[in-house]
């Protein structure tokens, strides 16, 4: 199951189940029609939604919903279990270190030394198990070193970036 929260207050899960997938439990009785890489059409109760991916970083996205432009974040099953064993949570306001939650690949650094971080942003892009994770700041530092390089395959709880 994943779970979507679109802007700062809605949350929607969504389940594949057999061949039916469930909004919020209810089975989805619409029909998704990809135009290309980036937009789709969704069809449901006789109307028309253009939707379109119009800015994606990780598993943060906007989305323009026919003209309305919408913040979402999707988190996945791994996502829910990191949260649940409290490491997506910030133990301290200042950081020390970040470590990887899990083994994989750097994809992307998205952060540079000596930038300022605050909490929640995002540090790097962590590829494992051929999904996307998004990682970010547990609280406020300065970014001393980054200590992997894109294409890296890293080990879990390995250090990736230092902070001062």
């Amino acid at each position: 199951m994943i779970k979507v929260q679109v802007g700062e207050l809605e949350k929607i899960s969504i389940e594949h189940q057999k061949e039916n997938h469930l909004i919020d439990g209810v089975p989805f009785d619409g029909e998704v029609v990809k135009m290309d890489d980036s937009s789709y059409k969704v069809y449901k109760s006789n109307k028309i939604f253009r939707v379109e991916v119009a800015e994606r970083n990780g598993k943060e996205m906007k989305l323009k919903v026919n003209d309305l432009l919408l913040d979402v974040s999707v988190t996945d099953h791994i996502d829910q279990i990191l949260d649940k064993l409290g490491m997506n949570a910030a133990s301290s306001s200042v950081v020390k270190d970040v470590k990887a939650p899990m083994p994989g690949s750097i994809l992307n650094i998205i952060i540079s030394e000596g930038d300022e971080v605050s909490l929640g942003d995002q540090l790097l892009v962590l590829e494992a198990m051929k999904m996307e994770n998004v990682i970010k700041s547990p609280g406020e530092g300065k970014v001393s070193k980054i200590l992997v390089s894109e294409k890296e395959n890293v080990e879990k709880n390995q250090v990736l970036i230092s902070f001062e």
